[in-house]
């Protein structure tokens, strides 16, 4: 459950596919993210000083109203930060979320878990359900409402009887959604899914869709849901085959725009099948909506399944696309443990769990090629999900059962007592104090300088270009290196990317006229080798970068493949993917260096004659429209050849 408090950092929006318009077709190529990213920003990996110890049990939600933190859970002991005395607090603490310091006066004692709670809305008062019947002295069925200030249970507020755990909650629109294994509310039928009148706890008929079936075995239920912030769609997961009779598989969308509730034209076949662990009703476990409401990211256990498999992973979904056959814009794979907890911030997706690895498609419970090491929690790139080098570790237990991000940093709730190298045992705070900024990308934009790496030339040349016109060639220093051995470049915020005939990836500082030391791309943080990126370095025959993704040719091959980049980290995606094959206008087999500038793709065939065709960061309505590529300059046009396969935009 993900409740978001305080002033949140936002970043160009995210968008839901990339084209290239190439020959006389628009091809779509899917991309998660705009050309143009703002800087961004990682929390720290030490965890804050104040913050009390939870002695037992779980800390299942985070929530914070004013300065204060309020905790659920299945824990019946807490002690302040840097104190002695142990308190009793069955399910449900309240501390300062500056000192860490327990409040005596919030002391509802719940008789069961408490496993969600939820801001009120009010600014004085949470929600808090879960698996208790009696809460603050008073009979409440799962579901109450309690004053942050002394923990009195809100007398106005009574849902009756629901006969079985609520799971999660949410307020939007002037209705309180609740989410669980029940079957009823207050006596009539609402099976998993209810809503209810925030001040009263009376049931509403907005949503009476009948949810039925089970994905696996067990009860029919909802575990999370999230609301876009706009309060229009809903999300849900759980243990559920239909809804209002119509075929949706551990996931759905509701539309909350009209006067009641009705399913969403949004399905996806990718929670279909069943993962290798058979204990599980649902294999989901976590669902966060993004902070502009674009996208959404789902956790899963299941057990290993393959490089395509849903089981565990973290996978990404775009809230704007319909129909019913969506598909993951990126699926991030553990190699066979479980993520729990999902929290999405303006340029961070953090994930938590038991897991040891991410970026790990290849290879069940051990690293595979191009597996980093992230041991019970990790942050993920948003536009393509690959990590960060953000790696506090934590003693991995079960898992990080819930987060919430704040002004003040990352709270990270779960079952073990190590996180960031420190004793905090149950409950974290990652200070945003003291984090990592993460670098804003642009495209490169012409007119500027291309340089140009080629057997032709054996060395480095530099040519200005303005779209339109090439100007004269000049040499340009080559650093020490062979330019006839590099198969591909490209050029971020000041570094070169060189892709090297000998199967190796490396970056260097670049200003114009001097280079940095070599580093070794993908490799300081692999824990295996990842030899199928090795070996597609050596046939490459042009490359270029664009919104988390290294776009390349490979001799033999008619396609335009792509990687998953995070140029933050270093990491390499483990899969190799197709982005489109030939067109009319261009023969990716034929190409012989490529680059990128503003919304325009300029690409080498083997006389050296330089084209150039649209390529769009955003999906087009309507039909395929019709581009011509266009020759822009070339031996028998200026006679200035292009040959080259190193080709890259200077972007200093």
């Amino acid at each position: 459950m993900k409740i978001r408090w305080g002033i949140m950092r936002r970043v160009s929006r995210l968008t839901l596919a990339a084209l290239v318009g190439i020959g006389s077709l628009m091809l779509a190529v899917p991309t998660a993210t705009a050309a143009d990213t703002q800087p961004g920003h990682l929390v720290a990996a030490s965890p804050a000083a104040k913050t009390p110890q939870v002695l037992n049990g779980r800390v299942l939600s985070i929530v914070q109203v004013g300065d204060t933190i309020v905790l659920g859970g299945s824990f019946t002991q807490v002690r302040d930060s840097g104190g002695h005395a142990t308190v009793a607090r069955n399910g449900l603490v309240a501390f300062s979320a500056t000192t860490g310091i327990i409040s005596n006066a919030f002391d509802p004692a719940p008789n069961a878990a408490v496993r969600v709670v939820l801001p009120a809305g009010d600014g004085t008062s949470v929600y808090v359900a879960g698996d208790f019947t009696s809460i603050g002295g008073v009979t409440r069925s799962r579901l109450a409402k309690v004053r942050v200030s002394d923990g009195a249970v809100t007398a106005a507020f009574n849902a009756g009887e629901i006969p079985a755990a609520v799971k999660d909650l949410r307020l939007t629109g002037g209705r309180l959604w609740v989410a669980g294994n029940f079957a009823t509310v207050a006596g009539q039928a609402r099976p998993a899914l209810a809503t209810v009148d925030p001040t009263t706890g009376a049931l509403l008929p907005y949503f009476a869709s009948t949810i039925t079936g089970v994905h696996n075995a067990g009860t029919t239920n909802v575990a999370k849901i999230d609301v876009t912030p706009d309060g229009t769609r809903l999300l849900a997961i759980g243990n559920f085959a239909k809804i209002g009779g119509v075929t949706r598989s551990q996931l759905f969308m509701l539309n909350l725009t009209g006067s009641s509730a009705t399913l969403a034209n949004y399905a996806t076949s990718f929670y279909t099948p069943s993962c290798r662990a058979k204990a599980f009703d649902t294999y989901l476990r976590d669902l966060d909506i993004s902070p502009d409401g674009t996208f959404y990211v789902v956790s899963t256990t299941g057990g290993y399944g393959g490089p395509t498999s849903p089981c565990d992973t973290t996978a990404r979904f775009e809230t704007g696309a319909s129909g019913t056959a969506v598909q993951p814009t990126w699926v991030d794979s553990t190699g066979g443990d479980t993520t729990y907890a999902v929290e999405v911030t303006d340029s961070v997706v953090y994930v938590g769990g038991h897991m040891r690895w991410q970026n790990n498609a290849y290879k069940s419970n051990a690293p595979g090629p191009g597996a980093v090491s992230r041991k019970g929690i990790g942050a993920l790139e948003p536009s393509n999900g690959l990590p960060y080098s953000w790696n506090p570790t934590r003693t991995r237990g079960v898992g990080v059962f819930d987060f919430l991000h704040t002004d003040q940093g990352l709270w990270v709730g779960s079952d073990t007592t190590r996180i960031g190298g420190a004793v905090r045992q149950r409950v974290a705070l990652m200070p945003s104090a003291g984090g990592t900024v993460i670098a804003g990308l642009k495209r490169p934009v012409l007119p500027a300088n291309v340089y140009l790496g080629s057997d032709k030339w054996k060395t480095l040349a530099r040519r200005s270009f303005t779209g339109n016109t090439a100007g004269g060639t000049a040499s340009a220093p080559r650093g020490g290196m062979t330019w006839s051995n590099v198969r591909g470049a490209f050029m971020i915020n000041g570094k070169v990317y060189l892709a090297r005939s000998n199967g190796t990836f490396i970056r260097r500082t670049f200003n114009g006229s001097s280079y940095g030391a070599p580093v070794l791309v993908d490799t300081a943080d692999e824990l295996s080798p990842l030899t199928t990126w090795a070996a597609d370095i050596k046939k490459m025959t042009g490359m270029f970068y664009d919104s988390g993704r290294i776009y390349f040719t490979r001799s033999g091959s008619t396609s335009l493949f792509y990687r998953y980049f995070n140029p933050q980290s270093d990491v390499v995606g483990t899969r190799r993917l197709v982005a489109s094959g030939s067109v009319a206008g261009v023969h990716f087999g034929g190409v012989r260096g490529m680059f990128l500038a503003g919304q325009t793709l300029y690409f080498v065939n083997a006389k050296g004659t330089l084209y150039r065709a649209t390529w769009a960061d955003r999906a087009v309505a309507g039909a395929p429209v019709a581009h011509t590529s266009h020759a822009v300059s070339g031996p028998t046009i200026d006679r200035k050849s292009w040959t080259a396969s190193a080709l890259f935009v200077y972007q200093g």
